[in-house]
């Protein structure tokens, strides 16, 4: 019988390992109300690795503090459970896929490169808007197009890296995969993240942010991971924007965001995206660190 794209795409999916013990036990203790610092120090202790990134990123110039964080348990009073669970999703899938498509390595680190900066600024935005846990926007911004290197497993001669991975995927490019593959990257993510029992509202941000208005719960989250994804892309591509306006140039990319971005209330202005973008761009000068910190 023969198999269809979409049968190798679900076959891929239940492949991947099951979700790592050390995500599963965080998503439990910080999910229940009636757990204990000591719980969720249990629940990492074991994952040395996992640890040592912990601390690293409570030393960062992120969190700034003048003292150093010498123990776990310090470490998770600086950061917070919401904070660290985010360090431990989203270093749980870097890892996971830290090692796809070697003989690509330019590609898949402008891949990173570009995840990375999309974190940073969905994490910007959240803040500016004043959001709650602005470090799962950052979370949801780095992983928001693991679907592709999931893609890429699944078909490494026809998912050309430097076609699928690289540049940003505008609604043509979109419609060209799902007519090659039956399937897109961003459902892909949203599949391989549900079978790791990721929160919904990750889920709806991974699986909908190139469709946040057809996501079935958590609309807004979606919706700012699209925004940072441009303007992650822009960043990383500040060529593009020689000379044209940042303003005027969204549109281009995201021909009917500034409806729906405006549906939910939210500043849409020149000024309020400028700011952002420098913001941005002065963190991504400075965040090689962090992201070589969860890769690790």
């Amino acid at each position: 019988m023969t198999v269809s794209r979409y049968q190798e795409i679900e076959r891929q999916i239940d492949s991947f390992p099951s979700i790592p013990a050390t995500v599963a036990q965080v998503l439990s203790v910080v999910g229940s109300s009636e757990s204990s610092l000591q719980d969720l120090i249990k629940a990492i202790l074991p994952d040395q690795s996992m640890c040592v990134a912990i601390l690293k990123i409570a030393n960062s110039a992120l969190y700034g503090r003048s003292e150093k964080v010498s123990s776990l348990e310090v470490a998770i009073m600086v950061l917070g459970f919401n904070e660290v669970q985010n360090i431990v999703l989203g270093r749980s899938v870097v890892t996971a896929f830290g090692s796809v498509c070697k003989k690509d390595k330019a590609v898949i680190d402008r891949f990173w490169d570009h995840a990375f900066t999309c974190g940073l600024a969905a994490k910007i935005i959240a803040e500016h808007l004043g959001l709650s846990s602005p470090g799962q926007f950052f979370v949801g911004g780095l992983i928001h197009d693991i679907g592709k290197l999931a893609m890429l497993l699944t078909f490494p001669e026809e998912y050309d890296a430097p076609h699928w991975l690289a540049g940003f995927s505008t609604e043509e490019k979109l419609h060209e995969e799902r007519q090659t593959f039956s399937i897109s990257h961003d459902e892909v993510g949203g599949r391989f993240l549900e079978r790791w029992h990721f929160p919904k509202n990750l889920l709806s941000a991974i699986g909908y942010h190139h469709s946040p208005h057809t996501a079935p719960v958590h609309r807004g989250f979606p919706l700012l991971i699209q925004l940072a994804d441009v303007l992650a892309f822009f960043c990383c591509n500040e060529e593009l924007l020689a000379e044209r306006d940042l303003f005027a140039s969204i549109p281009q990319y995201l021909p009917n965001f500034e409806k729906q971005w405006c549906a939910q209330k939210l500043p849409w202005d020149s000024f309020t995206l400028e700011a952002w973008f420098a913001w941005i761009k002065i963190d991504h000068s400075h965040g090689s660190a962090i992201m070589s910190i969860l890769a690790s």
